[in-house]
């Protein structure tokens, strides 16, 4: 659990070692009957579909932010563009 505090909690490298975590804890409730072990592993699951959840949403914000100000850029570009007689530059 050391190793957990010391990485980002969405590095991909977190991520997989939590998944390492589950499947020995998995492991642990079904050999040993250990009932402690399922219910870490069934938190810890849940928290890392949490924690995808958060990722996904951040990337569609990105996503989301990246298409507006391209909208912006667009209507900055025709609106040059209209106030130009033919396109051409006056000067």
């Amino acid at each position: 659990m050391i190793a957990q505090s010391h990485l980002d909690e969405q590095a991909h490298t977190r991520l997989v070692y939590e998944r390492f975590l589950i499947a020995g804890d998995r492991a642990a409730a079904y050999l040993l009957a250990d009932e402690n072990a399922a219910r870490r592993a069934d938190a810890l699951t849940r928290h890392i579909a949490a924690v995808h959840l958060l990722i996904a949403r951040e990337h569609q914000r990105i996503r989301h932010r990246g298409l507006i100000l391209l909208d912006e850029q667009r209507d900055r570009f025709y609106a040059r563009r209209h106030h130009r007689p033919n396109g051409i530059d006056p000067s």
